[in-house]
């Protein structure tokens, strides 16, 4: 991999992780009440995305390590802030997605895993989308646009164009594309 390749992927990585990070601070600091189970859910997406892009073959996922770094200090956040728990047909259709993606992980091989799991990454993001679509809110539009940002550095930056080093940032690019639009309305 030549040398701006390798620093694009390094830079998804850091901005996936710096990004939401500050965003976990604005909830710590603001008390902004997140939904605990909603972040539990995507800590264990962040975590099986990492898992299975390594197994079919991507030893350089630093975007993947960005994202389950931030998501643990945004769920850290949270605990912290003493926000809610509600477990919702979302938080379950995503646990059931995460489930048949490691059964087809363990079953089949992970590249076929991968493809629910991106599945399940864009399902998490629905009730967001949700929220945005009644009550805009542009003041994040920052986080989505840097988020596809890091998404598109990732893809810059694979060493190959497969299931494993582009689909989970193109499955991102689609929900936090949505998420940045409707934020910005």
């Amino acid at each position: 991999m030549d040398r701006p390749k390798q620093w694009a992927n390094v830079a998804s990585g850091v901005l996936g992780f710096v990004a939401p990070t500050y965003f976990a601070w604005t909830v710590y600091r603001d008390g902004i009440p997140q939904n605990v189970a909603t972040w539990s859910m995507i800590i264990l997406l962040d975590a099986l995305g990492l898992i299975l892009v390594y197994k079919d073959g991507n030893r350089r996922p630093f975007l993947q390590i960005g994202w389950f770094a931030a998501s643990f200090c945004i769920l850290a956040a949270i605990l912290i802030g003493e926000s809610p728990w509600q477990w919702g047909t979302v938080e379950t259709v995503s646990l059931l997605l995460c489930l048949v993606a490691i059964i087809l992980w363990r079953t089949l091989n992970a590249k076929i895993a991968i493809f629910a799991y991106v599945t399940a990454l864009i399902v998490s993001g629905a009730p967001l989308a949700v929220d945005y679509w009644y009550v805009p809110q542009p003041s994040t539009t920052w986080l989505w646009i840097t988020t596809i940002l890091t998404c598109f550095l990732s893809i810059y930056a694979a060493e190959r164009r497969d299931v494993a080093h582009t689909a989970v940032p193109m499955g991102a690019i689609f929900i936090n594309g949505l998420i940045g639009i409707l934020s910005a309305r």
